[in-house]
Order: C-alpha cells, then sequence, then structure tokens
C-alpha cells in the first residue's frame, strides 16, 4: 500500500445549489446527484492551508460542478466569488489519500467532445428507454 503526496477535498451539493438545480427541473434525487466529487490538492497540515489551496482553485472546481449539474453556463450563477462557491457547496477536506491499487497513477486530459459523449452515455444508463 502506498500513500499518495497528495490530499483530497469533497465537494458536497448544498441546499441552495439544489433549489437551483430544482428551479431548472433537474433530477436532484437521482442516485449520486447528492454524492461528493472528490479533487486532489497538494498536501496541506493544516485546515487552514488547505482553506488557501481552495481559494486557490475553487475557481475550476465552481464551474466543472455547475458544469457537471448544467451544462448551459448561462443559467450559472453570474456571481462565482469564494463566499458564493462556499455557500453553493459543503466542504470536507481529506489529508490521507492510500493508493491500494498498486499501479502508477496516470492523468488522462478529457477534451471536451469525449465529456459529451461520456454524459450520453451515463444519461442513458440512468434513463433507460
Amino acid at each position: 500500500m502506498a500513500i499518495v503526496n497528495r490530499c483530497a477535498v469533497g465537494i458536497y451539493p448544498s441546499d441552495q445549489l439544489l433549489a437551483w438545480a430544482e428551479r431548472l427541473d433537474l433530477d436532484t434525487a437521482a442516485a449520486g446527484a447528492r454524492e461528493p466529487c472528490l479533487y486532489l490538492i497538494p498536501d496541506f497540515e493544516t485546515n487552514e492551508e488547505a482553506e488557501e489551496i481552495l481559494k486557490e482553485v475553487y475557481e475550476a472546481i465552481f464551474e466543472a460542478e455547475l458544469d457537471f449539474w448544467h451544462r448551459d453556463s448561462g443559467t450559472w450563477p453570474a456571481e462565482r466569488t469564494y463566499p458564493v462557491f462556499r455557500k453553493w457547496f459543503e466542504v470536507r477536506f481529506y489529508p490521507l489519500i492510500q493508493d491500494l491499487v498498486g499501479e502508477e497513477i496516470t492523468a488522462t486530459e478529457l477534451d471536451e467532445e469525449l465529456m459529451g459523449d461520456l454524459r450520453t452515455v451515463l444519461e442513458g444508463l440512468e434513463n433507460p428507454s
């Protein structure tokens, strides 16, 4: 077992995000809708340090989460500051990640076309004809 030299932040939808999603008639009761997305971040020693790291990357996370919920960026909140981010999402920091796979971790850049294809497949699994 190896310890990964990264930490993680779990991003959970808050009541404010769920209310926005419901106004758009999005399915907030769908399987996984209230589950967190985990993002790897650099190591941190204290919660204050983790918070500083999050402040540096929150914009990318905010947009990724909104895009997950609804691709039309015109429906997203116009103000996407850090305080708004903290109102729309509950955050949990994970200071230790252990790798039980035993293989080298690799990163794959995903392009928009592939992401669209993946969404189509996943939506088909959730809504079988």
